[in-house]
């Protein structure tokens, strides 16, 4: 949890930012705050499932986020 405090922060900032930006302002910072989120996200799933396959000692690829079963 404390390497997630200082992105948390940031978040609750640009959130706070977002609330009082003008009209044509606030696209920007909603996409920079859900570019921000969906990355921390992908992150922080990639080191659940690393975390996962340590404990079991499997060596397998992530799940596939793309949605196509072709590849």
């Amino acid at each position: 949890m404390t390497r997630e405090l200082p992105w948390l922060v940031l978040e609750a900032a640009l959130l706070v930012v977002l609330l009082h930006a003008n009209a044509p302002e606030v696209w920007f910072w909603f996409a920079a705050l859900l570019v921000l989120l969906l990355w921390r996200s992908f992150a922080w799933r990639q080191r659940r499932w690393q975390r996962l396959q340590q404990r079991h000692g499997d060596v397998q690829e992530p799940p596939s986020t793309s949605g196509s079963a072709t590849g």
